[in-house]
């Protein structure tokens, strides 16, 4: 695994952020492609629904976004699904073998409500508690720039919690963190003029299953609450 760190630190307008399109796929060696296919052939035998295996995009210029104070412009490539779902079970192979990271994108956004409460969601898998976001899938959405950014996170707040882009009255990115997966993630914060009652209701509009739940934090509790989360959560609080 990786270490958890944050790239960029700043307030940005996620629309400003530069798209640069690459033709280059992250390509496993030989030898690690086996131990994928192996795993992903398990993965899908104990699934019980088809698994997607279809393409993130992944960002290859991560050094210049720790070099920046703001996203400027970000080089975007791809890498397979199937590649992201096996790396927990082989990343110690992954780290034999030298492999690059995946660097695979992501949006999310703190969602606080009109009368001073923070959205998070309970995972239905597992039930643990995660900020509302997700990964970007060129098969979802074609990224040109940096307003289908932020589509694709007004796409993962109606998905998720049932929030929609009518709903919110601000949002601005505050940061960008990477996670022991490789994840880069684009951190917004979002202020919805809606109240911890009306956000419960909205809930039930969602149009995904993944969360169980709604959880709703109380603004003084924020830093802790996300203290107590795992890996790249805990550095919320420093872009705050």
């Amino acid at each position: 695994m990786f270490t958890p760190r944050i790239l960029t630190r700043a307030s940005f307008t996620l629309a400003d952020i530069g798209i640069e399109l690459c033709a280059h796929e992250w390509q496993p060696t030989p030898a690690y492609n086996a131990l994928v296919h192996a795993e992903w052939r398990r993965m899908v035998a104990r699934s019980a629904e088809p698994l997607w295996d279809g393409l993130y995009y992944r960002v290859l210029n991560l050094d210049e976004l720790e070099k920046g104070a703001a996203p400027a412009t970000l080089r975007l490539g791809a890498v397979r699904y199937r590649h992201l779902a096996t790396f927990p079970a082989l990343h110690d192979h992954h780290a034999r073998l030298h492999l690059d990271p995946f660097n695979h994108l992501s949006t999310g956004a703190l969602i606080r409500t009109s009368d001073g409460f923070y959205l998070f969601g309970r995972r239905a898998r597992n039930g643990a508690t995660e900020i509302i976001g997700g990964g970007v899938q060129s098969d979802e959405l074609v990224v040109a720039s940096g307003a289908d950014l932020e589509r694709n996170l007004y796409k993962e707040l109606r998905e998720e919690v049932g929030i929609t882009r009518l709903d919110i009255h601000a949002l601005s990115g505050i940061g960008i963190l990477y996670a022991a997966t490789s994840n880069v993630i684009v951190i917004a914060h979002a202020a919805v003029g809606l109240s911890r009652a009306a956000a419960e209701n909205r809930f039930l509009a969602r149009t995904e299953p993944e969360m169980a739940a709604p959880v709703f934090v109380p603004e003084h509790d924020l830093r802790a609450a996300l203290h107590s989360m795992a890996g790249y959560r805990t550095l919320i609080p420093e872009l705050l």
